[in-house]
């Protein structure tokens, strides 16, 4: 089974993603985050490029976000998945569209361009941690270091969040408010998940 948790950054996808893994793991399951600028060597490389001040352009980012994304289906999820395990993608397709739209690229094709990269692979349930912009920008001022995309400002953030809202619309996908304490929303997450 594959899960995405989404949301605009501060929203604290990363916490949830590894409190789930671990309460999935008190019952029993194999669990495995992925992230698709970390968990390949492949990605690595493109996020070392896509942190640096080197100019490029939003077609550029595209492919490359394209190409770390059918890297870690083809070589690592998809095998997880084969091998029972749960998937827990910290950030997903959601991202990619939402990411991608914010900056005016039409939905459609970047639906189509993510099925080319993933044709057969898609998350179970995308649970959209939706926080206010003014709430994410205060918490990733308390963050260590600051990455370009941390540094998109309330403008970009606000057209992000309202993409993700849209999406939430979808049939698999759940809207759990990132307000709530991180227990809370970990135990909203769970009752989502299911027994």
């Amino acid at each position: 089974m594959i899960i995405e948790i989404e949301g605009i950054d501060g929203a604290g996808k990363t916490m949830q993603a590894r409190l789930l893994k671990q309460s999935l793991e008190e019952k029993g399951h194999k669990v495995l985050i992925v992230k698709d600028l970390e968990s390949t060597e492949i990605g690595r490389k493109i996020k070392e490029m896509f942190v640096s001040d080197t100019p490029r352009t939003k077609a550029v980012e595209l492919f490359g976000f394209l190409c770390c994304k059918a890297h870690l289906f083809s070589e690592v999820v998809g095998a997880a998945v084969r091998d029972g395990n749960y998937v827990l993608c910290d950030r997903g397709f959601g991202s990619l569209i939402s990411y991608f739209e914010a900056h005016g690229f039409e939905r459609k094709l970047l639906e189509d361009m993510a099925s080319i990269a993933v044709p057969n692979l898609r998350p179970s349930l995308t649970i959209l941690l939706d926080l206010p912009v003014k709430e994410a920008i205060r918490r990733n001022m308390s963050k260590q270091t600051f990455s370009k995309f941390d540094n998109m400002g309330a403008r970009f953030f606000e057209k992000q969040r309202q993409v993700y809202q849209t999406l939430s619309q979808q049939k698999d996908w759940r809207v759990v408010d990132a307000q709530m304490s991180i227990d809370r929303i970990h135990e909203e997450i769970m009752k989502l998940i299911g027994p």
